[in-house]
């Protein structure tokens, strides 16, 4: 029961996440620039940038990106609460 409630999270953090971005992406596409599109369009960037593993007979590729903004970590707040009051 505990590995439904890991994948629960994890699709309710990536949801929340993707609505996120795609709001703040029309909203930073709408607004001239400014305070608010500089606030919904700027993103950081943590991880590891891909890396490449070539043995000649298998390449394997490493990395994994996060891009977090504004309305992204907004998002997630969002889908978080909402989940917890109506699903709970």
């Amino acid at each position: 029961m505990e590995g439904k409630g890991i994948l629960t999270g994890v699709v309710v953090i990536v949801v929340g996440a993707l609505l996120g971005s795609f709001i703040g992406g029309f909203i930073g596409h709408t607004f001239p620039d400014g305070v608010i599109h500089d606030l919904f369009s700027k993103e950081i960037t943590a991880g590891l940038s891909p890396a490449m593993l070539d043995l000649r007979v298998l390449e394997i590729t490493f990395g994994c990106l996060f891009k977090f903004n504004v309305p992204a970590v907004l998002g997630i707040l969002l889908a978080a609460f909402l989940y917890r009051t109506v699903v709970k």
